[in-house]
């Protein structure tokens, strides 16, 4: 992990520990004591595992007695009923801690899974999957880590990386052609993307010097002759966008694309269903 993931993990933690109150847990406090017990972390469903980094990370700085074994790797594919992990450490800290690191696996785990799932589509070809910035707030970076576990690939990290025309900015500007004349007038040295959303805001687009194309919910003929335009021009990328699911990648997966974006493999996914079980 870089510093810049383990930052951001550090900041969630510091707010997880203080909505949980975790120093205050009434139950552990009156029941449990510090003697060392180990406890299997367990998938009840079949799922990619992520997180085994992060939720090291986050035992470590919590409680250094605590100490994970892991079975497995992340971006592994592991069946139903498996157990991924071993803990061992004082009983009253695992325990106080166990929602915490159960929620961060649950969650990176979710997102890898469904990053898989739409990869397996496009993995024997030149296209990228990509994610967007439909991120839960805090945890872009480390739903972006997830997002590449599961197959796919980063699109821009955040708002300075990337000029990324869209429909906004066009309505905002009066058209495609007035946006992009501003931007000519400013002068810029960053990269240009454009989002359209048909073949004529296209046209418009391809007469600037740009360095991709996103096809905004485009149907799949529009696409085939989107395409058709775009590769005139060799240094265009051509990226695909909306309404991305299982039965739409499968549809555009043969098509002589560069990029497909999918903000459903972070807004979307659906936590795995893990546990931790003390083993006696």
């Amino acid at each position: 992990m870089n510093n810049a993931l383990k930052n951001s993990i550090n900041v969630i933690l510091k707010a997880a520990l203080n909505e949980d109150k975790i120093h205050s847990d009434i139950t552990t406090l009156s029941l449990v004591d510090s003697r060392v017990i180990s406890c299997e972390i367990k998938f009840k469903e079949k799922a990619v595992l992520c997180g085994t980094k992060i939720v090291t990370h986050i035992a470590k700085n919590f409680n250094k007695k605590i100490k994970i074994e892991w079975k497995y790797n992340d971006g592994d594919l592991i069946k139903r009923g498996t157990r991924v992990g071993l803990i061992t450490g004082p009983a009253n800290k695992i325990l106080s801690i166990e929602r915490i690191l159960l929620n961060f696996l649950q969650k990176t785990s979710g997102i890898a899974t469904s990053t898989s799932i739409l990869y397996k589509s496009i993995k024997n070809t030149k296209i990228k999957l990509l994610d967007t910035r439909k991120t839960t707030p805090g945890w872009r970076l480390i739903e972006k880590y997830s997002v590449k576990v599961g197959g796919g690939n980063n699109h821009r990290l955040d708002l300075s990386k990337l000029i990324l025309i869209k429909d906004n900015h066009i309505k905002f500007c009066n058209g495609i052609n007035k946006a992009l004349k501003k931007l000519q007038k400013a002068k810029s040295k960053n990269e240009v993307e454009v989002e359209v959303k048909s073949i004529h805001q296209l046209n418009e687009a391809l007469k600037f010097k740009i360095k991709r194309i996103m096809l905004d919910n485009f149907n799949l003929s529009d696409t085939k002759k989107a395409i058709k335009i775009i590769r005139k021009y060799p240094k265009v990328e051509i990226e695909v966008s909306g309404g991305i699911n299982v039965a739409k990648i499968k549809e555009i997966s043969n098509l002589d694309i560069d990029f497909i974006s999918a903000g459903s493999i972070t807004h979307s996914s659906q936590s795995i269903d893990i546990s931790m079980n003390v083993l006696k």
